[in-house]
């Protein structure tokens, strides 16, 4: 739900960056299932049901590219859930500028940034030299967010889904949860990602939320020892983005001294939840594997249970 991607761009581009659409993948539009790729490190699963692609464009720039995506999943006519995938590819040329240029959007931004808000739920970073690894937790006022920003120059990054709101007849939650997972290291990529992912409470069986302003919700870091529910819920939530953020780092390549400590975010709960379905897809992938005949019954009974043991 942030805008890491896009200030960069506006910092880096604004004056001369060129915009197309992606008709390689995917397009505006486009209803997916399953996984979505951004590119050759980047692989996401979907939870359930049908995504929609929002947004889906290209950055040129010189030496430079970018790419970003905007999935929505709604329920009837209400926002469930947004994952947004980007990178620039700085391609390891004009060091010095976009080292710069990563601090001033990422530490100096005071709008947003990797350093400690009074919004934010949890911060976790590794910054040293231009390496930036950060996850932020924190809650969402979504009108606020796509009709007025506080940093109005970013306020035109929401054309697009502004256009499928009134299109579809779109109805808001009034507040989200949401988790930004930023990542910059030279050793593992000469791309910097962001991956963005918000979730409506309604519909991950949270608590009811009774205040509606990013300063005055349940969620806030101010008021929310007084809404026990709705820290669990929080904390239920950062588990999940933390085991997001450490599949990332992985598939991306970070170094291990670069990676964040996020282990003790994650409940026995989550984990449990996570390894059922990551069984449960093995074992369909083997099962498929016996139907089309490439495994025989042998091969297919040996296999499952090493997976399920």
């Amino acid at each position: 739900m942030k805008r890491f991607l896009g200030v960069i761009v506006l910092s880096l581009f604004i004056t001369t960056i060129s915009y197309s659409d992606i008709r390689q993948r995917y397009s505006i539009g486009d209803k997916i299932r399953n996984k979505v790729v951004l590119d050759n490190k980047i692989r996401m699963k979907l939870s359930g049901g049908e995504w929609e692609v929002i947004e889906r464009t290209r950055w040129n720039y010189n030496a430079f590219t970018g790419e970003y995506i905007l999935l929505v999943k709604t329920n009837g006519n209400e926002i469930e859930e947004t994952l947004s995938l980007g990178f620039i590819d700085t391609g390891g040329k004009r060091i010095a500028d976009v080292n710069t240029w990563l601090y001033e959007v990422i530490f100096t931004n005071k709008h947003d940034g990797c350093y400690e808000r009074p919004e934010y739920f949890k911060l976790e970073l590794f910054h040293k030299g231009s390496t930036t690894n950060c996850m932020i937790v924190d809650h969402v006022e979504v009108n606020k967010y796509i009709y007025n920003p506080d940093d109005k120059e970013t306020s035109w990054m929401s054309a697009k889904i502004i256009e499928w709101i009134k299109k579809n007849s779109i109805k808001l939650p009034k507040i989200m949860l949401s988790a930004e997972h930023i990542f910059f290291s030279r050793l593992a990529s000469a791309k910097f990602y962001t991956i963005s992912h918000a979730i409506n409470p309604k519909f991950f069986k949270g608590p009811k939320t009774k205040y509606i302003t990013e300063d005055t919700s349940e969620y806030h870091p101010f008021n929310i020892d007084r809404y026990p529910e709705h820290r669990k819920f929080m904390n239920e939530f950062l588990s999940k983005e933390s085991l997001i953020h450490i599949d990332a780092e992985e598939k991306i390549g970070i170094k291990e001294y670069q990676k964040l400590k996020l282990s003790k975010y994650v409940s026995k709960k989550i984990e449990k939840e996570k390894n059922t379905i990551e069984m449960i897809s093995q074992i369909k992938k083997l099962n498929n594997l016996y139907k089309s005949g490439v495994l025989t019954k042998e091969e297919f009974t040996k296999a499952k249970k090493k997976v399920l043991n």
